[in-house]
């Protein structure tokens, strides 16, 4: 490892596969098989790599990765430089092989678990695995008895080692440097093309990376909407900021694997009152959460917390107010829309969504509290990475925790 560039050790690998082997023991499985299709490539937890691939992880023995292809990526010059944790490879077919291999294995008449029938990660609810894969699946292995425990496996992922806490902190310290460049692109005349530019550069020149949605952001002086830009699927002019408007992004900023999340808001002149006020909602919810998360909390308890300014205020909000890192678990959305006097011209309200999940927190696990607030076509959203540690929360951002100002 080095400060700029850590990696994962053999170590994290053995922890891993260990923490698997505990899962597969506690569910009484013989092995389970990971389709890594999704965005968050589940099949990385075990293999440390992003190929969207199929890996058998074996109670006793070692896991074999299935790939359509030969990976060239494993055996020209620049590829040898990284140790890779699966030497087991079976090229082709990858349901075929897999197949086999548990044949060859005397697995074919076990219990196996699977990941990726279902899924906590946001737009993969109903799972990643294709219809006709999992089909044919089922006919190829007709007498294993399939368990899903996709929940149980991303529930490992979610609790961070010290390793891996390692690639969180530089994660969020590239979102740190995405939110100054951001920021720092911001001036009357700038369009959002540029701004967004600026916090990508910052993210991928210090060697980290993004994923699907990659960035939602928006500017203008009325919003309320909160998604992927249009102008990302539909193409047209970019936004030329004026002022008095405002421009927020949600950024996800990876390392290693690692996912790190940061909401940045700006305003280009003094913010007006509303602004002013809709920001100190989101900020007596970011510190509330922060005094509250300790060990032995529930997520249902910290989201509670959270929500609590925000039902007193006369506000409302489009996005959760808190969510895991990755996010697997989301606090309630849209909560009161009925008081923003700008959606009288809808003819249905926003349909809102509970909590999703819930769980006892733990050391380990990492949150992006995001604490967001609206009324009257004004939106304010804060907020950036935060882990729990033995020692209590360590925020990891500090740009995203407040509305920022150019002059």
């Amino acid at each position: 490892m080095t400060d700029k560039y850590p990696t994962l050790s053999l170590r994290e690998r053995d922890r891993r596969w260990a923490s698997i082997r505990d899962l597969l023991e506690r569910s009484g499985l013989d092995g389970v098989v990971v389709f890594g299709y999704g965005r968050d490539s589940a099949d990385s937890y075990i293999t440390n790599e992003v190929t969207h691939s199929v890996v058998l992880f074996p109670r006793i023995g070692d896991p074999v990765l299935f790939t359509g292809d030969v990976p060239l990526g494993r055996y020209d010059e620049p590829g040898a430089r990284w140790e890779r944790w699966v030497g087991d490879l079976m090229i082709g077919d990858s349901l075929a092989n897999l197949a086999e291999a548990i044949r060859e294995r005397g697995l074919d008449r076990t219990a196996l678990g699977v990941v990726g029938l279902t899924s906590r990660f946001v737009g993969d609810w109903s799972g990643v695995i294709p219809f006709g894969e999992w089909t044919r699946v089922l006919a190829l292995l007709p007498e294993v008895t399939w368990a899903d425990v996709s929940g149980e496996y991303e529930s490992l992922a979610l609790v961070k080692s010290e390793e891996e806490q390692v690639l969180l902190r530089r994660a969020a310290q590239l979102g740190e440097e995405a939110c100054a460049a951001f920021v720092g692109t911001v001036r009357e005349g700038a369009n959002e093309h540029e701004i967004a530019a600026a916090a990508f550069h910052a993210i991928i020149s210090g060697g980290g990376w993004t994923r699907w949605p990659f960035m939602l952001e928006r500017a203008g002086a009325s919003r309320f909407a909160w998604n992927i830009p249009e102008w990302f699927g539909m193409g047209g002019a970019p936004h030329v900021m004026r002022r008095g408007d405002t421009i927020g992004a949600e950024i996800f900023a990876f390392y290693g694997g690692v996912e790190s999340q940061q909401q940045i808001d700006v305003s280009l002149g003094e913010p007006c009152a509303l602004l002013r006020e809709l920001e100190e909602v989101c900020l007596e919810s970011y510190e509330a959460g922060l005094a509250a998360l300790r060990p032995g909390l529930r997520f249902a308890e910290l989201a509670a917390v959270m929500e609590e300014p925000l039902h007193r205020s006369r506000t409302w909000n489009t996005g959760p107010m808190v969510q895991t890192v990755s996010p697997l678990y989301n606090s309630a959305t849209r909560l009161h829309p009925e008081v923003d006097p700008a959606l009288a011209r809808l003819e249905r309200l926003p349909k809102g969504k509970a909590l999703d999940g819930d769980f006892e927190i733990t050391v380990g696990h990492a949150f992006a509290l995001e604490p967001n607030a609206l009324r009257d076509g004004k939106r304010v959203c804060v907020g950036g990475t935060v882990l729990l540690t033995a020692d209590g929360p360590e925020e990891l951002n500090t740009i995203p925790n407040r509305l920022n100002v150019v002059a």
